[in-house]
């Protein structure tokens, strides 16, 4: 008798699942940004219309997790993640079929929703599988490649766009969410405590009731959101700094590109290791923090006395994503551990409030470059780092014993 491949949550080929699940929204979202040109010159649509093909995919992907998240705790990790990873491969094939750019817009919204499954439910069963320092480390490997693939994701797409055109772009996308859902169909066992599932959905309202109106819950959930505001603002903002205004070389951007990722591996990497020695997290966040707004403010100085040059600029915003690689997991962690029965409900409230964060700074960082140029990027990056620091600071206001007792 042949036994049946399992995935194995504590080896590492369980950890590169987890990281592809985690991988596929933002590779899904980058990847595509070298073809717009092409898509909108081979549909016969306007630059704008190009554009909605990431805007509604991100759209989507707000939305998804906030269905999956409860259905997951309901109705288990495994079916809701082959929902969610059905949805993005049928979308990606309609994607790179479209005849129009109508039919791709809506192809791409769907794509969005059911991307929404995978970091969501990768984060409950992390949650169910893992406990205290394991799961930080598991944790601290999805934040790692869930910020690193967007950084290497356009290059990716140079590569595909050259060799196989736009359409093939979104043809590999539905292949990779093939294959992952095949991985989980045959590998993956189901995580979920069982539990009486017409009452789990009929308790909806209650379920999000008693996330919403968890301090530890919402705290660090806002803190994760504001970190991803910073850290995307620096994505949207500097290439529009380093070539429109440094007019840095393409061959040299790159490079500093992958160096601020190599700044996030670095942040997650010190926090396992200060997780391990029993740093408390309120100390981790607060060292991101504040080394975030110190570096956003050393910025935004430095545009505004017009003494901004790369190598001058590069050390701040490389402190600025190794910070939210050092945050990231502990805030997840700690938006996870209190109600460990609804870690789906909470795992998607944390996805679609880092989604629209990320949105929202690097729609900001657009609209303002053409009145304040240069300022636009760190001015986003200190508000966010502002906003996580009014987070932290509520955060511990009143719950402190909760939150230390939660997450220490």
């Amino acid at each position: 008798m042949t036994t049946r491949w399992r995935l194995q949550p504590q080896s590492v080929l369980f950890a590169i699942y987890l990281g592809a699940l985690a991988a596929l929204p933002p590779i899904s979202i980058d990847m595509a940004l070298p073809a717009l040109v092409d898509i909108a010159g081979s549909l016969h649509a306007s630059a704008s219309q190009a554009g909605l093909t990431l805007s509604l995919f991100m759209a989507g992907f707000a939305l998804g997790p906030i269905v999956y998240g409860p259905l997951s705790d309901a109705r288990g990790r495994k079916p809701t993640l082959l929902l969610g990873l059905t949805l993005f491969t049928v979308g990606g094939i309609v994607s790179a079929l479209a005849p129009g750019i109508y039919v791709l817009l809506g192809a791409r919204m769907l794509q969005g929703v059911g991307a929404g499954a995978g970091m969501t439910v990768a984060l409950a069963i992390v949650r169910d599988r893992f406990e205290g320092n394991a799961m930080q480390h598991r944790l601290a490997a999805i934040t790692v490649v869930a910020n690193v693939a967007p950084i290497v994701a356009p290059s990716v797409g140079v590569a595909l766009l050259a060799a196989i055109e736009w359409r093939g772009i979104y043809g590999v996308m539905a292949a990779c969410g093939l294959l992952a859902a095949i991985a989980t169909w045959t590998g993956l066992d189901e995580s979920a405590p069982r539990r009486n599932e017409d009452r789990a959905i009929a308790g909806l309202r209650k379920q999000y009731w008693r996330v919403l109106t968890h301090r530890s819950i919402i705290g660090n959930i806002l803190v994760n959101g504001f970190g991803f505001g910073w850290m995307f603002a620096y994505v949207a903002g500097s290439p529009l700094e380093l070539l429109h205004v440094l007019h840095v070389k393409p061959a040299i951007y790159a490079a500093m590109f992958a160096m601020t990722g190599l700044g996030i591996v670095a942040g997650a990497t010190v926090n396992g290791l200060l997780a391990s020695r029993g740093v408390g997290a309120r100390r981790i966040l607060a060292v991101a923090i504040c080394v975030t707004l110190a570096a956003t403010l050393a910025l935004t100085a430095l545009n505004a006395l017009h003494l901004a040059t790369l190598f001058a600029i590069m050390p701040l915003l490389v402190a600025c994503t190794f910070c939210f690689g050092l945050a990231a997991p502990t805030a997840t962690r700690g938006a996870l551990d209190p109600l460990p029965e609804l870690a789906g409900v909470a795992g998607g409230l944390l996805t679609s409030v880092q989604m629209l964060c990320g949105a929202a700074s690097s729609s900001l960082v657009a609209l303002m470059f053409s009145t304040y140029g240069a300022q636009a990027m760190s001015l986003v990056m200190f508000a966010c780092a502002m906003l996580c620091a009014i987070a932290w600071t509520w955060l511990g206001k009143k719950g402190r014993n909760e939150a230390r007792h939660v997450m220490a």
